[in-house]
C-alpha cells in the first residue's frame, strides 16, 4: 500500500485524531484554542471515513478469490510431483458484485496462454477466464454472475523451468493467503497405448497403423496394432502428443483429423474408433531410398493433401524406408517430402498422386546424399621411431584394376585420395621412400559415401640384406660393392664361355698338323 494509503488508514487515522485532541487541550485556554475547536471536528470526520473506506476497498480486490491448491493434473494431491509434470491451478472464487483482481500465479508455476469459460457451481456460464504466460496472471471478466455465485476455476500450469531447476522442495505462497510446499522429483515417464476398436462390435482390430509426434514435432512413434488390436511407445517424457492414423484394416475408414493425447501419468490409453468405409478409397505406400541405390531412407517425413487443403496427412517411413496410407477417396492428391535425415538433401519438387484404383499406389521418391563422395587418407610413419616418412608414392585402383590416382606423402606422411566415389578399391604403394624397400602387396579399401577411411602404415628401414614392411612383405637384394658369388647364373655363364674357346682352339691346332 502507498504512503497516502497509509496515511488514510484505520490505524493512521486514529493515531492523528489523538494527536490532534491532545493539541486541542494544550491550548484549550489559549486565544488560539477555541479556533482549534471549530474545525478539529470536521477533519475528524474526514479522516475517520477515508480511513474506513481504504481497507474495504483494498479487501474487495482480493474478495472475488477465495482459495488456492495446486494438484496434479488427475485432482490428486500425492506427493511427489514430476519436474516436466503438468498440474491444475484450483482457484475458487465468490461474486460479491465487485470487480475481480488480477490473479498472479506463484513464482515457481508457469501458467499458459489460454481462454476459458468462467462457470458457476452449478455449471451456468459466469463469464471468461483469460490466462496470460507473459505476465504468469489469470484475469476474470465477468459477465452473467450475480452476487452471491461460486465456483472454483481450474488453470493448468507447469513449473517454471528457470525456478524449478531440479529435484527438491519448493514454496508457493498464493494471493489467497495459502502456502504450499512441494515435493519434486526428476522427470518422469510414461507410456501412451492405443486400442483399435471396431464402432458397433466393440471388436479389437489389427493392422491399423499410427505415428506419434511430440510437442516439438519429433516422430517417438511409428505403432501397428497387434492381434490384440493394441500398440504402446513406452518412455516418453510427459508431455502433450499428436497421434496421427495413417491406415485401417481392409474395409475401414481412415479419420483425416488426429489426437492430442496429455501424457500425465505411467500409462495413458486411447481408444480409436473405427468405422466402415464408404465409397470407393484406395491408398498409397511410399518408398524412400538412397539415389541410385536400394538403400532405404528411415525417418523421411511426407504429406499427402488434396488440391483445396481440407485433406491433409503426414506419414514418415519405417526401417524399411516405407510409409503407407489406406482410405484415400478417388481423386488427385499432391506429395510432398517435409523431411529427411541429417545427410541427405530435402527434395524441393513435388509428386502429383491420382488415386484412381483400390489397389494401393507406390510412389518411390529418391534423396540425393548431401556428401555423395567419400575419401581415402594414408599416414605412413617409420616402424621404429614413428617418424612421418615423405616420398612414399602410392596408387589406387578401381574395381576394374583401373587407375584412379596417385599421390606421394607430403612432409607429414599424409597422401589423400578426396573425391572419391563409393565403391571397392586396392591401395598399392609404387614408390617407397629413400632409404625404404616398396611393398609388394595391394590393400583392399571399402568407400562409402560422405566417410573418409584412414589407414594408418608402417615402414622398417632397408638393411644390407633385406628389408621387411609392416605388413610382412619384403624383397632380398645384393650387399652393395661384393663380388659375384660361386652358383651364380652369371659365372656360370662366364665358365662356359671360357670352355667353348678352348676347344675351338684345340681343333684348330690339330688340323694345322694335319695339313
Amino acid at each position: 500500500m502507498s504512503c497516502l494509503g497509509c496515511f488514510f488508514s484505520e490505524n493512521c487515522s486514529w493515531f492523528l485524531v489523538l494527536v490532534m485532541v491532545k493539541l486541542a487541550k494544550k491550548k484549550k485556554n489559549s486565544a488560539g484554542g477555541e479556533k482549534m475547536k471549530k474545525w478539529l471536528l470536521p477533519i475528524m470526520a474526514l479522516f475517520l471515513a477515508a480511513g474506513m473506506m481504504v481497507p474495504a476497498g483494498a479487501k474487495a480486490e482480493m474478495a472475488f478469490f477465495t482459495k488456492s491448491a495446486v494438484t496434479h493434473a488427475d485432482g490428486t494431491t500425492a506427493q511427489p510431483y514430476a519436474l516436466n509434470e503438468k498440474m491444475t491451478l484450483l482457484l475458487d472464487w465468490t461474486y460479491a458484485g465487485e470487480e475481480p483482481a488480477v490473479y498472479t500465479v506463484p513464482d515457481i508455476f508457469t501458467v499458459t496462454s489460454a481462454e476459458i469459460e468462467l462457470q458457476t457451481a452449478e455449471g451456468k456460464k459466469a463469464g471468461t477466464v483469460k490466462t496470460d504466460a507473459a505476465a504468469n496472471t489469470v484475469t476474470i471478466l465477468v459477465e452473467q454472475a450475480q452476487s452471491g455465485n461460486k465456483g472454483t476455476i481450474a488453470v493448468p500450469v507447469t513449473f517454471n523451468k528457470e525456478k524449478v531447476t531440479k529435484a527438491g522442495t519448493y514454496s508457493a505462497v498464493f494471493p489467497t493467503g495459502e502456502t504450499a510446499s512441494l515435493t519434486v522429483t526428476e522427470a518422469a515417464a510414461g507410456a501412451i497405448k492405443l486400442v483399435a476398436l471396431e464402432k458397433d462390435t466393440k471388436t479389437k482390430l489389427a493392422g491399423s497403423t499410427f505415428t506419434v509426434v511430440n510437442d516439438l514435432g519429433k516422430v517417438v512413434g511409428l505403432l501397428t496394432t497387434n492381434s490384440a488390436g493394441e500398440a504402446t511407445v513406452p518412455n516418453l517424457e510427459f508431455g502433450t502428443y499428436t497421434i496421427t492414423q495413417t491406415t485401417a484394416p481392409d474395409g475401414y475408414a481412415v479419420p483425416a483429423d488426429p489426437w492430442k493425447v496429455d501424457l500425465n501419468a505411467v500409462l495413458v490409453t486411447k481408444e480409436i474408433v473405427h468405422e466402415k468405409a464408404t465409397g470407393l478409397t484406395g491408398g498409397l505406400t511410399v518408398s524412400a531410398v538412397e539415389k541410385g541405390t536400394d538403400t532405404p531412407i528411415e525417418g523421411a517425413e511426407f504429406e499427402l493433401k488434396t488440391a483445396n487443403g481440407l485433406f491433409s496427412k503426414k506419414i514418415v517411413t519405417d526401417s524399411k524406408g516405407k510409409a503407407s496410407l489406406t482410405g484415400l477417396a478417388y481423386g488427385t492428391y499432391t506429395l510432398t517430402q517435409l523431411k529427411t535425415t541429417e545427410k541427405y538433401v530435402l527434395p524441393l519438387e513435388s509428386w502429383t498422386i491420382t488415386v484412381g484404383r483400390q489397389t494401393p499406389i507406390e510412389q518411390k521418391i529418391e534423396n540425393t546424399l548431401e556428401n555423395p563422395y567419400g575419401a581415402l587418407t594414408v599416414e605412413l610413419t617409420d616402424a621404429s621411431s614413428d617418424k612421418a616418412l615423405q616420398g612414399a608414392e602410392y596408387s589406387l585402383f578401381d574395381e576394374e584394376d583401373k587407375l584412379v590416382s596417385k599421390v606421394v606423402t607430403n612432409d607429414k606422411g599424409i597422401a589423400s585420395f578426396p573425391n572419391l566415389a563409393a565403391g571397392s578399391y586396392e591401395l598399392e604403394e609404387t614408390g617407397a621412400p629413400d632409404g625404404y624397400t616398396r611393398s609388394t602387396g595391394k590393400k583392399a579399401v571399402t568407400i562409402k559415401s560422405g566417410e573418409t577411411v584412414e589407414l594408418e602404415l608402417e615402414k622398417t628401414k632397408a638393411t644390407s640384406t633385406s628389408s621387411v614392411d609392416s605388413d610382412g612383405s619384403g624383397t632380398t637384394k645384393s650387399a652393395s660393392g661384393t663380388l659375384p658369388q660361386t652358383g651364380d647364373a652369371s659365372n656360370m655363364m662366364y665358365m662356359l664361355g671360357g670352355v667353348l674357346l678352348a676347344a675351338g682352339g684345340l681343333l684348330l691346332v690339330r688340323k694345322g698338323k694335319r695339313a
